[in-house]
């Protein structure tokens, strides 16, 4: 039986010169809190049997193993190592083509290792395994080492060039946000684009007018490094599926404001709440996912998959997930969407009115609004 455990991730690359090892903290790796941070499929159980601490690992038959998710970067070289007893195997995948494994067969407590190249996804699964002999195998102390650097240098992939190729999405607001190959900067208090409804300036990607389609019929995944630097009590919007009238079907919000049920929910202090909202099928009102959250200055991956109206949007090493309502003529946007409210949601000036706007954010001391994006990909079905 299948039994899903809490995945409670925490990953940390550190930012060290190219050619010294960066680890990424892999949950609870000795399996000295039980299967916290893993999906364990029986028969794996706790074991006194150990390494190392208190317990490991023991896996006595197929189809025994356990998993856990862990972000990594792309296009990057790491290793991923264990201590093992027995004969089994573990290795990675990433569910989009990359499977490697290290088979092994020792009677004593063993270190074994595997080393491999990231590609195109910023996630990745970590697993152990039976290896469909009869005998019980033991596992401890995972570790995942970055031990190179990405490809490209830095953030290890170009922009694709269906977002800035003009035939899928369009630009709104006037400014070329493609800084280099590999960045996209978005700056509303630069452009000052206003939309006839919008609450706030704009500078945004979003899928063409002839190119969308209905929600449950599209299929499309985006991910993306976000830098965030933004005015204490600022407040945005980073990615949306919007609906072909004025509803949307979900938001990516950042903001320093009051909003109830958040993580952080203290206005105008420096800690920006990153969160979702998103409409359920049958729902008037927005279901909120506190994500996380981040100062001005700091990063974030974020990835969004989109499968026929089955919304899931990662980060921070949290998930929300909802089938959303569905609309003949949903499309994707992202960049930043600066909202003219203060840091108690109230919102500011006249819709529409880019003057009222500008008039607001200096009144409400909004002087920076910039999100940079790196690592960005973006698939679709369109």
């Amino acid at each position: 039986m299948l039994n899903k455990k809490s995945l409670i991730l925490l990953t940390a690359l550190c930012s060290l010169p190219l050619g010294i090892a960066q680890a990424v903290t892999i949950d609870n790796s000795g399996f000295e809190n039980g299967f916290a941070g893993w999906v364990e499929k029986e028969p794996a159980a706790i074991s006194g049997v150990k390494y190392r601490g208190a317990s490991s690992l023991k896996i006595s038959g197929k189809p025994g193993r356990v998993h856990q998710v862990v972000d990594v970067n792309r296009n990057t070289q790491y290793t991923l190592s264990a201590y093992v007893k027995g004969k089994g195997q573990i290795g990675i995948n990433d569910q989009n083509g990359l499977f490697i494994n290290k088979k092994f067969n020792v009677s004593n407590w063993t270190k074994i290792s595997r080393t491999f190249t990231t590609r195109g996804k910023n996630t990745l699964q970590v697993f152990a395994k039976h290896d469909n002999s009869s005998n019980t195998v033991y596992f401890d102390n995972f570790k995942l080492t970055a031990t190179g650097g990405s490809d490209g240098g830095g953030t290890g992939s170009n922009i694709p060039s269906i977002i800035t190729n003009g035939q899928l999405f369009e630009l709104e607001g006037n400014r070329n946000p493609l800084v280099n190959s590999q960045s996209l900067v978005f700056v509303p208090l630069v452009t000052k684009h206003t939309t006839s409804n919008g609450g706030g300036w704009r500078h945004e990607y979003k899928i063409k007018p002839s190119e969308r389609k209905r929600m449950y019929s599209t299929t499309e995944s985006f991910s993306a490094k976000y830098k965030v630097e933004m005015s204490a009590g600022a407040k945005t919007i980073i990615a949306q599926h919007h609906g072909s009238d004025t509803s949307t079907l979900m938001k990516v919000y950042i903001a320093d404001s009051n909003e109830s049920n958040l993580i952080d929910s203290r206005p105008k202090n420096g800690v920006f709440d990153v969160y979702a909202r998103l409409r359920g099928q049958n729902d008037s009102k927005e279901t909120v996912f506190p994500l996380g959250t981040i100062r001005s200055g700091e990063s974030f991956t974020l990835s969004m998959e989109n499968n026929r109206g089955v919304v899931k949007i990662r980060a921070f090493n949290r998930t929300a997930e909802l089938k959303v309502k569905d609309d003949n003529s949903a499309y994707f946007k992202f960049g930043n969407y600066l909202q003219s409210q203060d840091s108690r949601g109230n919102d500011c000036g006249t819709r529409g009115d880019s003057e009222s706007f500008a008039d607001c954010f200096d009144d409400l001391g909004i002087t920076k609004s910039k999100i940079t994006l790196t690592d960005v990909s973006y698939s679709s079905n369109h």
